[in-house]
């Protein structure tokens, strides 16, 4: 009888290996692109709180509403490279905003209690602090 003593793996046990790699890495990518979204979402919400506190002071002082956000250098401390992060993010309602803007905006946006009344607020792609999802 014949036997031969080789160390090593057979073909098989190398295939049923990379098999297994291959799963555990599909389920991992779909969660790490979960985690950057919400992330990004996070750092926008936080961005956009910051400029509204910076509106809400640069009114106070000036008595007028800021046109852009560069009006806020003042207030912020580097108010030139506050800019969003590109890629997608979550908004509240759970959809997806894929994020292309390359800065953050100050728009009039319509009171919460329904009347015609309306306030300068920081907004990314339109969307306000409140709307992204942390």
């Amino acid at each position: 009888m014949h036997t031969l003593d080789q160390k090593g793996f057979s073909l098989l046990e190398l295939l049923i290996v990379c098999c297994i790699v291959a799963l555990l890495a599909g389920m991992a990518v779909p969660k790490v692109s979960q985690i950057m979204a919400s992330s990004r979402s996070a750092r926008i919400a936080a961005d956009l709180t910051t400029l509204d506190a910076a509106i809400v002071m640069y009114q106070t002082d000036n008595g007028q509403n800021p046109e852009k956000v560069s009006d806020l250098s003042g207030y912020l401390s580097d108010a030139a490279n506050v800019k969003p992060p590109k890629g997608e993010c979550m908004l509240r309602d759970h959809s997806i905003l894929d994020v292309k803007t390359e800065a953050y905006q100050i728009a009039a946006v319509k009171n919460g209690s329904g009347d015609a009344t309306s306030e300068i607020r920081a907004q990314c792609e339109g969307h306000a602090a409140g709307d992204f999802s942390r």
